[in-house]
């Protein structure tokens, strides 16, 4: 469980959601849900250098290949760091 409430227990998703875009709304972002949280975790994870299989289980996919489909883009500064690692290991 990754939200839970303060009893422990899981959240109704319709409150996270509630609780999201009121979040969401007051930070002035549009088209913000669920969703978008999950998106973000999973590529936080992968960015942060979080093995793909650990992350295909963490988000429930079947396959790496469903996770790397769906969240392996990369920004331009994970990018350059993987260019940046590859250059000093062939130094």
């Amino acid at each position: 469980m990754v939200f839970t409430t303060a009893a422990g227990t899981i959240v109704d998703p319709r409150n996270m959601l509630r609780v999201v875009e009121v979040a969401a709304k007051a930070a002035g972002i549009e088209d913000v849900g669920a969703h978008t949280l999950r998106h973000s975790a999973a590529v936080g994870l992968l960015e942060g250098g979080a093995h793909i299989k650990a992350v295909a289980d963490i988000l429930g996919h079947s396959s790496i290949a469903i996770t790397g489909h769906i969240y392996g883009h990369t920004s331009d500064d994970a990018a350059r760091s993987a260019l940046d690692n590859l250059g000093a290991g062939l130094s």
